[in-house]
This record gives C-alpha cells, sequence and structure tokens, in this order.
C-alpha cells in the first residue's frame, strides 16, 4: 500500500525526501562528534572577537592619527609663523632677494622646523596672497637650496577658506584631508601678522598622509594575527570539556554579539575553573580596554557631553537652539613677543601652562571651556541662578592667577578678559567628519570684542553684565566712556575692573597682599 505525504502526493516504499544543502550540512553536522562541534565555534567565536578587535581598534586610530596629524600641520605652522618677522618678509620681491640677510633668517626658520618636524623641503614654504578670495598667491621663502621667489601658486579650491580664514582672522588653521596630482595631505596655515594684525603672508605646511595610513594597515593587521594566535591558542584544551565548554562558548557568543552590536561594556561570567573562564576573563578585559580607547576619541566639554547623552532621548537638541548664556573670553597679551625669542617647545610648553591654569578656574567657578582660540579662551556659563557671579569671579580670579604664573617664571605677558551675558544658539557645529557643539551669536561676538579691547590686567563687562551682578561684586568695577565696538551698531556701556596692583588706587573692593 502506497503513503501519502502530508501535500497528498504519493510516496513509494523506501523513497527517500529530497536533500537541501543546508539539510545535508546540518545532518553532517549533528553526526560529527562533539570536538568537531566545539572547534567549529570556538572557530566562529575567535575570528568574530578578532575581527571586531581589530576593526575597533583601526576605528579608533584611524580618528585618532586624523585629529593628531591636524593638530601637527596647525601648530607647526602657527608656531614656526611667530618666528618670522613681517619686516623682513616685506624686502623679499625677487629672485635676487634670495642674497638679503632678510631672506635668510626667514630661510633658517623653516629650515630648522622642517629638521625638528621631520618634514620634505617641498612641504614647508611662505606665501604672500595675491588675490585671496581665488586662492591666488606668491611663493616669498622657500626651504630649497635653489629659490623660486614671486612664482605663483593657485591654493586649491577645497582649502582657500582655512587659508582665507588664517589671514582673516589671525590664528593658525588646518585643512581636511584632500588629493592632488603629487598625493594625499594634510595642510596647515600660520598667518604672518602686520602690526596692525593684519595676515601679510601665510606660512604653509604640508604633510603626506600615506604613511600614516601605511602604518595603521600595518597594526590593523598584526592585531588581527595576534587576536587570531592568541584565541587560537586558548581554544585547544577546551576540547578536552565538552559539556562544560559548550555551555562557556554561547555564553561568549551572545556576549561578541553584543559587543559588535556596540554593548562595549558586555561581561561574561564563567566559573569553569579551566580555560574557558580564562578566555571569559580576557573577553571582559578586552571590552574594558576598549571602552577606555573610546573615551579617550575626543577631549570634548562637559556641556558638550551633556548635550550628546541628552540627545539620545532627544535627537533635536543638537540641531540648536536659543539659551541664556554668559560668554567670558580671556586673551594673552604680549605673546608674539613672547615667542620670539623662543623655541617651539619652549613656547607650546608656556602656552600650554597659561591655558591649563585657565581652565582649571573656569571649571572650578562652574563654567566650562568652550574652545581654545591660539592663546585665547572661550568659556560659556549657563544663564541659571548665579550664573552672571560666577563668570565674573571667575574673570577676577583668572586675572590674579595667569598674574601669579608670570611673576614665579618672570614671563612678560598679561591678560585681557572680556564678559557678556544674553541668549546665544548652542549646537552642533561642522560637518559630517568632525563637529563642535559650541555657541553662536551676538552675545559670543559682543563679548569676543570686549575681551580685544581690554587692556594689560583689565576685565570689561558690559552694561547688562554689571546690571546683573551681585552688589557686593559692583563696588570692584568703574564706568568706563561707551565703546564703539566692530559690527556693533550702538555704543556699548561698559565697566571695567583692573588688577588691583595696576589699578593706582581703584577697584578698592579688593583687598588682595600685592604679590
Amino acid at each position: 500500500m502506497r503513503e501519502a505525504d502530508a501535500s497528498g502526493s504519493e510516496k513509494l516504499p523506501g523513497m527517500k525526501k529530497p536533500e537541501t544543502v543546508f539539510s545535508q550540512f546540518s545532518r553532517l553536522s549533528f553526526r560529527a562528534g562533539l570536538r568537531t562541534k566545539i572547534l567549529l565555534a570556538m572557530i566562529f567565536v575567535a575570528l568574530l572577537v578578532a575581527v571586531a578587535m581589530a576593526a575597533a581598534n583601526y576605528h579608533l586610530r584611524r580618528k585618532d592619527l586624523l585629529r593628531d596629524f591636524q593638530m601637527f600641520v596647525r601648530k607647526t605652522s602657527g608656531t614656526a609663523a611667530l618666528s618670522i618677522s613681517v619686516e623682513d618678509i616685506m624686502q623679499i620681491e625677487w629672485n635676487a632677494d634670495a642674497a638679503k640677510p632678510e631672506f635668510q633668517r626667514a630661510k633658517n626658520v623653516l629650515k630648522r622646523t622642517q629638521a625638528i618636524n621631520g618634514l620634505k623641503e617641498d612641504e614647508i614654504y611662505i606665501l604672500r596672497p595675491i588675490h585671496s578670495e581665488k586662492g591666488e598667491t606668491e611663493f616669498v621663502v622657500m626651504a630649497h637650496d635653489k629659490p623660486f621667489i614671486g612664482n605663483t601658486y593657485i591654493i586649491p579650491e577645497v582649502n582657500r577658506a582655512a587659508f582665507r580664514k588664517a589671514l582673516q582672522t589671525g590664528q593658525p588653521q588646518h585643512t581636511e584631508i584632500y588629493t592632488d596630482s603629487h598625493g594625499t595631505w594634510i595642510s596647515g596655515y600660520g598667518p604672518i601678522l602686520g602690526r596692525q594684525g593684519q595676515g601679510v603672508a601665510v606660512l604653509e605646511v604640508d604633510a603626506e598622509i600615506g604613511r600614516f595610513f601605511r602604518k595603521q594597515r600595518a597594526e590593523l593587521i598584526s592585531s588581527l594575527g595576534v587576536g587570531l594566535g592568541a584565541l587560537a591558542l586558548a581554544m585547544l584544551p577546551g576540547l578536552m570539556f565538552a559539556s562544560t565548554l559548550t555551555k562557556g562558548i554561547n555564553l561568549l557568543a551572545t556576549n561578541v554579539k553584543r559587543f559588535q552590536a556596540g554593548t562595549t561594556l558586555a561581561r561574561v561570567l564563567i566559573e569553569t575553573g579551566d580555560e574557558v573562564e580564562k578566555l571569559g576573563h580576557a573577553f571582559n578585559e578586552m571590552t574594558v580596554v576598549v571602552q577606555e580607547k573610546l573615551t579617550l576619541i575626543s577631549f570634548v566639554s562637559r556641556f558638550t557631553a551633556d548635550a550628546a547623552r541628552r540627545s539620545r532621548h532627544d535627537p533635536a537638541l543638537l540641531n540648536g537652539g536659543e539659551h541664556e548664556v554668559v560668554i567670558l573670553f580671556a586673551d594673552i597679551r604680549g605673546f608674539t613677543r613672547f615667542s620670539e625669542n623662543r623655541d617651539a617647545m619652549e613656547v607650546v610648553n608656556g602656552l600650554n601652562q597659561i591655558l591649563s591654569a585657565e581652565t582649571e578656574v573656569v571649571l572650578s567657578r562652574g563654567g566650562d571651556v568652550d574652545k581654545f582660540i591660539g592663546d585665547a579662551i572661550m568659556a560659556v556659563f549657563m544663564q541659571h541662578g548665579a550664573g552672571v557671579n560666577s563668570a565674573v569671579l571667575c574673570g577676577k580670579e583668572l586675572l590674579r592667577r595667569i598674574h601669579e604664573e608670570t611673576v614665579n617664571t618672570g614671563w612678560d605677558i598679561a591678560l585681557g578678559v572680556g564678559i557678556h551675558s544674553g541668549r546665544a544658539i548652542l549646537g552642533a557645529m561642522g560637518s559630517s567628519v568632525r563637529r563642535d557643539f559650541t555657541a553662536i551669536g551676538h552675545t559670543v561676538n559682543l563679548a569676543s570684542r570686549l575681551c580685544g579691547k581690554a587692556g594689560r590686567w583689565q576685565l570689561i563687562v558690559s552694561g547688562h553684565v554689571f546690571n546683573l551682578m551681585g552688589k557686593e561684586l559692583k563696588v570692584d568695577f568703574e564706568p568706563a566712556d561707551p565703546l564703539l565696538l566692530k559690527n556693533i551698531k550702538h555704543p556699548v556701556k561698559v565697566y571695567t575692573y583692573t588688577l588691583p596692583i595696576f589699578s593706582n588706587g581703584r577697584n578698592s573692593g579688593d583687598h588682595h597682599p600685592r604679590p
């Protein structure tokens, strides 16, 4: 009698149902010994963990390399530009000027910078703008043996914004990665400023990034090989403990998938007393290391980190919105003169010492350092509670603290501070490659202008800030003539505070002994 299958078709005695490739593999796997199953499973886990580790390391190193590389060209060009005399540059017009001492002094700066930073001679030179909007420039000083002064060079279009910004703001700038006929590069522009602060020329530093990415690929292959080798060795003893290993491997595989999905704090708890337990511990340690590296991707301000955390529940938060804030700018006076007779490392270390002290003061007063702008800082205080008072106390303490630093070090520099309060837009600004959560708007611009007008060891606050101060702080300030500020329509009413030892008896509200 014939049998009928579930579909109603007849089935002859002894007839076998056709097998798919998957069903054949499953049947063979089912019949395979436990050692083979464990070996296959552990090979899969080893590959997955090794690839995840290598991919995470590759991703982290790529961002680190890009950030470090951009800072390298920016700092190198900016620091070298500080050592160039604008008077020397003005004396260089033609190839015949290469014999002048002015040209040789500037060239020596390029040569020293080239040697210190491992640059090639065609990776550092000084350009003078001819038509900045079109990116048209001419060579002024170069490190080559044969000069080509006056030759025209067109700044690549993708770099012109950074080039113009360096000239306009007087602050070093860097480009993103770009490619031309000679390779793939990142460039830094260090402005050389005239006596009035205008950009006269730019010291450009180029660096080809292929060597860094080649190193990164080598690190990737090495880490992948080390990971695979270590995990392969770790799985061999496990073949002797089939039943225990199966449970441990399943648990480990589950958490590896969680790790791959982004749960960097995934943990496994295996208490078998054998190699499986060690493998679990190795996985746990690996996730800790990865988490530590993730925290070092970027050092961001506190309110930036807070905004990023809150954006998980409110993605629109990063798009920007108006908030009441207090903006403080602090700028070093005399830094160019300070840098002239010092080598690059001493200048960088000195600047970092000052900026570190300023950061400590801002954080101690409840503010947040939004950004460093050359030798200046921009700090933000949220306008809630005693925000204005905190910012004003911070400004006064900055003057005292930095003056102490100059007394201790003998540095001939000073500090000027400006503070304004009002509404500003807080949001994520930048590109898809890199963004900053920062404050922009009229309030920020006005605070910056006030800082620019502040004298040595002087704090200038707007009339709006003065009105919001506590009475105990107002006695330390004196009214000053309204200021006409660039791009500000109406004169701004201001009040000033000068560090007591420089105030000739003014600001009597401060009672501090002479340092």
